[in-house]
């Protein structure tokens, strides 16, 4: 039981330590997530964009079978 501690203790701090280090390392900068979500456009309003004439024949029949 004494051996495992050590072992237990240094594997948790290496772990910590990777967390730590890819946090650091995928963190993106304030202004580079700002102009991504600046340009990004949200599913309503991109449904809001669309003209019915643009939709192919398919989806303008209705099912009447």
């Amino acid at each position: 039981m004494v051996k495992i501690i050590p072992v237990v203790v240094a594997t948790a701090i290496a772990s910590f330590a990777a967390g730590v280090w890819t946090q650091g390392k995928l963190a993106v900068p304030a202004t580079a997530a700002a102009a991504t979500t600046a340009s990004t456009i949200s599913p309503f309003e991109m449904q809001l964009s669309v003209k019915p004439r643009d939709l192919p024949v398919q989806y303008m029949q209705g099912d009447f079978n």
